[in-house]
This record gives C-alpha cells, sequence and structure tokens, in this order.
C-alpha cells in the first residue's frame, strides 16, 4: 500500500492506493485499481448542458402530446441539445444549442483547451460555430483549443477551417480511432466504438471513458446496443457514472442507432453481472427524443424505480 499528498495540492490530504477484487456471478475474478481518498479527496464532475436528441423538446416545428406537454409544464421537462463539460475542463460535443448554454450556465468556453466529439451528426458537432475561435471573433491570449474526434469529422472542420489559413495559433485538431487514449492533463480519455450509422459508411461514431484519479465517467450518447469490442472493454474496468443513450425512451421497436429504457435497464443489469457497475455507481439516462414519450415529470419516478436517474438539463453529477 503506498501513500503520498495529493498531486498539485500541499495539504489536501493522504491518498491510498488499494488492488481490489470484483468478483462477477459467473464467479470469475478480475482486478482494478481503485483509489481510496482521504481528508480531502479529488473528485470529477460531469455537467449535462443539454439533454435532448437532435430536435429538442419542445421540438422545432412540433405541436405533439409530448411537445405540448413538456411546453406547458416546463422547468425541467424543457430540453436542449445534449452536450456535457466534465470539471469545467474537458468537453463533450459542440451543439447548435452551445452559446445558450454558455449564456444560461455563465461558462467561460474561452478557456476551454479540449473537446471531444462523438460524430459528424449536426446536435452533436456544430463545426461551423467553431470559426468563433478565430482571431476575428475573440481576444489574444487565450489557450488553443484541442479538438478531438474520428476521422471523418476533424476532416470536416479542417476542410471548414481551411479558408482561413493558419488556425494553429487557436485550434489544433486530432484524429482518433476507436480504443485510443489521450491524456489530458491528469486525465485519460479512452474512445470506443459505438454503434451509429451516419450519412458516411466510412465513419467510425465514438463514445468515451473519462478517467482521472482512479474514478471512471462513461458518456455514450448516440449508441444502440454496443459492439462486442465495446461490451469487452467496458466489463475490464469499474465506472463510477454511465452516462446512456436513451432516444427511444419508451417507444416500441426504435433503431440500432440508439437505446431505449429497457435497453437502459439491460445494460446495467449486464455490466453489473459483470462487475463493472455497482450500488455505489450513478447512472443517468439522457438524450431523450419527443418520440420516445418521455416527460420529466411523469417519469422521473419510474427511472429512478430502476435506479436511473432521468436527466434534465443543467443536471451535475459527481463522483
Amino acid at each position: 500500500m503506498k501513500k503520498g499528498k495529493f498531486a498539485g495540492e500541499e495539504e489536501a490530504g493522504t491518498r491510498y492506493w488499494i488492488s481490489a477484487p470484483y468478483f462477477c456471478d459467473f464467479c470469475f475474478m478480475f482486478y482494478d485499481i481503485i483509489v481510496v481518498y482521504i481528508n480531502g479527496g479529488v473528485k470529477m464532475k460531469i455537467k449535462l448542458l443539454g439533454t435532448a436528441a437532435f430536435e429538442g423538446i419542445p421540438a422545432l416545428f412540433c405541436r405533439c402530446d409530448i411537445c405540448q406537454e413538456s411546453r406547458k409544464l416546463g422547468g425541467k421537462n424543457i430540453r436542449m441539445r445534449s452536450s456535457a463539460l466534465v470539471d469545467n475542463k474537458i468537453g463533450l460535443d459542440f451543439t447548435n444549442d452551445t452559446l445558450a448554454h454558455i449564456h444560461n450556465y455563465n461558462l467561460d468556453f474561452s478557456v476551454l483547451e479540449h473537446l471531444f466529439i462523438g460524430h459528424s451528426h449536426s446536435d452533436h458537432f456544430n463545426y461551423y460555430d467553431l470559426e468563433a475561435k478565430l482571431k476575428w471573433y475573440t481576444n489574444e491570449g487565450n489557450p488553443v483549443l484541442n479538438v478531438y474526434g474520428n476521422k471523418v469529422s476533424i476532416e470536416m472542420l479542417s476542410s471548414y477551417l481551411e479558408k482561413f489559413g493558419d488556425i494553429s495559433p487557436y485550434m489544433k485538431l486530432h484524429v482518433l480511432e476507436p480504443f485510443t487514449q489521450t491524456k489530458v492533463e491528469d486525465y485519460t480519455v479512452t474512445a470506443l466504438p459505438a454503434t451509429h450509422i451516419t450519412d458516411f459508411p466510412e465513419e467510425k461514431a465514438l463514445v468515451y471513458v473519462i478517467e482521472r484519479n482512479g474514478k471512471r465517467i462513461f458518456y455514450g450518447l448516440d449508441s444502440g446496443w454496443y459492439y462486442d469490442e465495446t461490451w469487452e472493454y467496458l466489463k475490464t474496468i469499474h465506472l463510477d457514472c454511465m452516462v446512456l443513450d436513451c432516444t427511444n425512451g419508451f417507444a416500441e421497436g426504435g433503431t440500432s442507432n440508439h437505446m431505449s429504457f429497457k435497453e437502459n435497464v439491460n445494460v446495467v443489469k449486464k455490466l453489473t453481472e459483470a462487475g463493472s457497475l455497482n450500488a455505489s455507481s450513478k447512472i443517468v439516462s439522457t438524450h431523450f427524443s419527443h418520440n420516445g414519450k418521455v416527460v420529466y415529470d411523469r417519469h422521473c419516478e419510474e427511472f429512478a424505480g430502476q435506479g436511473i436517474i432521468m436527466s434534465y438539463d443543467g443536471i451535475e453529477i459527481e463522483v
């Protein structure tokens, strides 16, 4: 057992590194190294800026029953398009609503240095607005923004920004392949294959695991039931928080591009049996569509009954 001071904090406390075994119902054992902090432990926080699918709730041009009810109820029933922020340091997706989030939550993206994109769909990658990072629209002296994503997404952004010349003083672009691990300060971000089809047959949509000091958050938006290789990776790690796509909500059938509430429950069951989730893990459903027939005020308790947090715009989860 090792102990020592926290990196970057003079008197934060003592940390203990413990090799802890996890057992599953199938009687196999694997080991994961977890960190238990005493007297000032470092935690990780994810803020869900928006929690809707592409069309938002209420949707742009819709008067369906769900949109009408959500509009009437207001509050947590109103949803913008999905993106997230981890510890105010790592952005996850960049949507058409990002500027509204900056205003609503008093965020300062001028200091954001790392942005991870899942895929090229516009509700996850509004690359046009990244032009605002360039010299004509911002003050000098801000840090460079590193944008990470699959080959298709990064090529789209690169092609759009080409007309502006050298962007390196303001932005750096990074292509990620599935299972790429990226070091961001004291974080490790692992890209995993998502089950999601786009307009580009060659595109490899991504979901992410963000790790810091032994804590892990899975951000799994825009994915149906995972590929075998994604399942195999998830079974080898412990997850403190799992943010799941729930686009299809209570709708029957759905598509392989997204998950439903029922599939969220099955994901939790599968990974609990594997030992990757336990009673302390926080499970969050998000990326809701009006087609999924969900309304926060009516359904949050039903989600809670399955041990799942039904998200709303601005929710913060700490692990």
